[in-house]
Order: structure tokens, then sequence, then C-alpha cells
């Protein structure tokens, strides 16, 4: 099965400026110390986002340790993240720039700017023509500082764009009176930080609220989160309340027809999120060595809004998301998928009826995958498992792959 969509590579120019600072910050260090020194803070981090979620600007974002650790590791991963949603929204849910003018992107929470310099290579590779303004937005005034450096340093990945900082901490409201409207609003990784400690979801929501009126009225907002359950869930639960509220906002992604995730409202067994496979740069590999975490596959769970009616994909079980991962059994193959009548089918092939390079195809489905069943046929025994009869009856409507591409 061929890819729908091809997603550049994060480039090695943006990997080998990250080693650099480094090596440049403490240059009395051998490569070995350096790495151990960045391999120690990593763990810090791991630790600062997964166990205590701790989101102060004196934990990260105002030390050189912190962004040079995480411009050399989690850099590539949020960036790949968006480069995928990316790929969605510019290949399946039908974004195009403005005919006339700049395309204009606010990237919130931006940090060092892995998500909005993504997002700037990403339209650049599509042959976008239109000169781009990316406004990062942050409240750690050195994160802003290495957001202009990256774009400064790397401009021929970006030749047509602008670079401009705020910054301004995400918990308190928006100037109403000087409101600006965008193409494209992002938010990579950063929603999540508003939740409260204590379930104080209340500046997340008043956020999420007030992307529509930033937007311009063919704009899209993306955002991508961890993979992890609750965070994910948090994300489509307030998705869906904020489109029920208001009825000229839409949910784009990451079902169809506008429906909301059903997976953050009943008792499944998987949540919505994406599993795609990323090529760790050589930096990122070495510092992992001894950490052995996972580098090869990128997990994120994502949402797309927007101001115009989603794209229309039929209403039955022949369209569908892959919800899970791909199963090889004795006698079958199979997958779950979210359909685009919003329910949850186990979909199967016969492995008999299968030549070892179909079946090798469908080992390589990513979660995440969207396609469209020819025929399919109910198992009298189980309503919810759907039989495929053959390969041919399967075609990819958004499978992207990353391609390395010839840096410029």
């Amino acid at each position: 099965m061929q890819s729908t969509a091809i997603v550049p590579a994060f480039p090695s120019v943006i990997e080998d400026w990250w080693w650099m600072q480094a090596c440049q910050k403490w240059p009395e260090l051998s490569e070995d110390k350096l790495l151990n020194l960045i391999r120690k803070e990593i763990v810090q981090q791991s630790d600062r986002f997964n166990k205590f979620r701790d989101f102060d600007a004196d934990a990260y974002g105002k030390r050189d340790l912190s962004i040079l650790a995480y411009g050399n590791f989690y850099y590539p991963r949020t960036w790949t993240a968006m480069s995928f949603a990316m790929a969605e929204a510019f290949h399946f849910r039908e974004w195009t720039p403005p005919p006339k003018g700049p395309v204009r992107i606010l990237d919130l929470g931006s940090g060092t700017g892995a998500s909005g310099l993504s997002c700037l290579h990403f339209l650049q590779n599509q042959g976008i023509k239109n000169h781009i303004q990316l406004e990062a937005v942050d409240y750690s005034s050195k994160s802003l500082i290495f957001v202009k450096k990256v774009h400064a340093a790397n401009r021929g990945l970006w030749s047509d764009s602008r670079v401009s900082t705020t910054r301004m901490d995400l918990n308190f409201p928006f100037d109403e009176k000087n409101r600006k409207r965008y193409d494209l609003i992002l938010l990579g990784y950063s929603l999540n930080e508003l939740l409260d400690e204590e379930g104080d979801d209340s500046n997340y929501r008043q956020l999420l609220s007030f992307l529509p009126s930033l937007l311009k009225n063919n704009g899209l907002a993306i955002i991508t989160e961890p993979a992890q359950a609750e965070i994910c869930h948090t994300l489509h639960q307030n998705c869906a309340k904020l489109t029920k509220e208001d009825a000229n906002v839409f949910l784009h992604a990451p079902y169809f027809n506008g429906i909301c995730c059903p997976l953050a409202d009943n008792k499944s067994k998987y949540f919505s999120h994406e599993v795609r496979k990323m090529r760790p740069p050589s930096v990122m590999e070495k510092i992992n060595r001894p950490l052995n975490l996972e580098i090869r596959d990128v997990k994120f769970g994502f949402s797309i809004l927007g101001l115009n009616k989603p794209k229309r994909l039929g209403h039955d079980e022949n369209i569908c998301r892959i919800i899970s991962p791909i199963k090889k059994r004795k006698g079958t193959v199979s997958f779950i998928g979210m359909s685009a009548d919003g329910h949850e089918y186990t979909y199967e092939f016969q492995r008999r009826d299968l030549s070892k390079e179909e079946l090798n195809k469908i080992m390589n489905l990513s979660r995440g995958d969207i396609i469209k069943i020819a025929e399919v046929t109910n198992l009298a025994e189980n309503k919810d498992r759907l039989r495929i009869s053959h390969y041919e009856n399967l075609t990819a409507l958004f499978a992207p792959k990353i391609m390395k591409i010839k840096q410029i």
C-alpha cells in the first residue's frame, strides 16, 4: 500500500545546529561527558513531564542545560508530530493557504519553536508560494530567543518567512481589543500544561474556547498532545464540549464528518492517538543508548478545529481510522478501526487469502492511517467483527510516511 502523503524528515542541519550549541556551551567537555550531562537532564525532564508535571519557568525553559538537552533529544519528536498533523490538515482535511497575502501562523506555547518551525518547513516543502509569518508565544523569554536563533541560522529551510515572538503566559487571557486572526494556530504539546495538578482545568478550557476567535474563516487550529490516556481524553472531551456550545466551530480530526471522539466518553480499551514511524537523528540515538527509551515511534494525540464545515466522508463502516496495533495471529491479521459512523469495528483478513507481500503491506499500516474498504462481510457470531475478503478491497485515504529529502 503506497503512502498518500510524504512527510519531510527532520532536517539534519537542525540536528547539527543543536549539537553545535551544546558543544560551544561546554567546550571543555569531551563528547562522552557532554552526552552524559544531557542524559541526566533528559531523565529529569522525563520525570518532570510524566511524574511531577512541573511546568514552572524555573524548572525548564530558563536554564541552558534544559533548553539544549531538549533541543538535542525531544525537539525532533515534537517537530515530527506536528509534521504528521500538518500532513493530515494539508493532504486530507483540505486546508489551503490564502489566495493572496501571507500565511499567518500562531504557535502558542512555542518553547524553542519545534512545532512552529516544523510547520514552516512542511509548507516550504509543499511548494507554498506565499510569504509565511510565524508568531511564537511562550512565557520563557530564553526559549523565544532560541526560536529566532534556529530560524535565522537555517534560512534555507524557510526562505520566504519571518518570525516574531511574544512573551506571554497562556494561563492569562488574551487582549481581545488587539485580536489578530490566523490561517493556522498550533499548540504542540503545550495545551496540557494548563491543567492544574488539583484537577482545575478552567485555564485549559478558557484558552481552547478562545481559539476560534483567533482563526480566519478557512483557518485551522492544530493541537498535538502527549500520548497519555488522561491527557488525550481531556483534549477530546473539551473539543466535543466546545463544538456543542458553539455552532460555528467544527471538529475536523481525528475522526470524520465532525463527530466527536467516541473513545473519550466510553470505556474503550483504546484511546485516540497516533503511532507513527520516525527516523531518530544520530545525536538522539547516541543520547538514548544507555537510556533505552522508545525513539523510533512518535506517539501523539491530536485534534483539528476549524470554522468551516469538515469534509464529508460517508456514514458507514467502509471508511475508518486505525485505532489499534495491527495484530497477526495464526489464522488472521486484524486491527480495530473507528468508522465514519462513530462505531468501533474489528477488521480482519484470513491469512490464507493473503500473499506474503500483501501481509507485509498490512503489517506496515500505522495506527492513525485512514482507509477505505470496498466490501466487508459481517461475521454472524459478532456484528462488530468484519471480514475483508481481498487485499485489493483496501485503499489508503491517508497513510503518511517520512521520506528523507535533500536539504536545501
